[in-house]
């Protein structure tokens, strides 16, 4: 059962125009296989063109942390299988971040019929902003999250001791890191469709501020590793982009209907 609805006609109401594309639930679950296989098909292209860079990946990767090893400390690999494998999984993590545009598409392909024609013609605005987001908060975090942190955690070590930290689980926790901060960084841009689509005002997000900011620190300790400063690294810019999210919201949100005026013919 793999029909799609028809397209509405030009004179359709905003609300037969959502009907007309409404969907069985068999739908939805053949039009989500059909969305994730395409975008696996992407992230497998994309993973056989940045296999031959996986020791680059390797080596851009360690550079955050190189600099603040104490004399005499490293990284260490416990077997060559290890090398061969942490290259493996950085070409993955690359093909990600070059498949992007694609699993961005993908997913509001997936998401388009439920919305009305003027919000579907948005799909551009959307990827191209989805992977910038993406691949920017990765790039924050690379540039300053991830050398602030190295340098917070290795200044622990000295006085005799020689630090031998295996490269696969630092390139695993960077990677996670990562894609945390790609993550959190789409955050303005969830809330601009969600405005548009009515579902939350900036008003609502004004008032839940004082949750957000636990939820904040308690996402930050979730997905990063526990140091305050790895931590903080991500609270304060998800805060800055809530903020960023309650301005999108405001400005671009569903405006309310004006209440009729009651001493106008059709008032109350």
């Amino acid at each position: 059962m793999t029909g799609k609805p028809a397209l509405p006609a030009p004179g359709d109401a905003p609300e037969e125009e959502v009907e007309s594309y409404r969907m069985t639930l068999l739908e939805h679950l053949w039009e989500l296989r059909t969305r994730m296989i395409r975008s696996m098909v992407a992230l497998f292209v994309a993973c056989g063109v940045m296999l031959p860079f996986g020791s680059e990946f390797n080596r851009l990767l360690r550079a955050p942390a190189e600099p603040y090893f104490p004399a005499g400390s490293s990284f260490s690999s416990i077997s060559p299988l290890e090398i061969f494998m942490t290259n493996l999984k950085m070409s993955l993590f690359a093909a990600v971040f070059l498949a992007a545009p694609v699993i961005f598409f993908q997913a509001w392909k997936f998401v388009a019929p439920g919305l009305y024609k003027s919000e579907r013609s948005l799909v551009v605005p959307f990827v191209v902003f989805s992977t910038l987001f993406f691949t920017g908060g990765a790039a924050f975090c690379y540039a300053y999250v991830l050398p602030f942190a190295m340098q917070f955690l290795l200044g622990f070590s000295g006085d005799g001791i020689n630090s031998a930290i295996s490269v696969a689980a630092y390139l695993s926790d960077a990677s996670k890191m990562m894609f945390a901060f790609g993550g959190v960084f789409e955050l303005p841009l969830g809330i601009f469709f969600l405005a548009r689509a009515g579902v939350i005002t900036a008003e609502q997000l004004a008032g839940f501020r004082k949750y957000a900011v636990i939820l904040t620190f308690i996402l930050s300790a979730l997905l990063t590793p526990p140091d305050p400063i790895t931590q903080l690294g991500l609270a304060i810019p998800l805060l800055v982009l809530y903020e960023i999210g309650v301005i999108v919201a405001r400005i671009w949100g569903r405006k309310k209907p004006a209440p009729p005026d009651p001493e106008s013919p059709g008032g109350a």
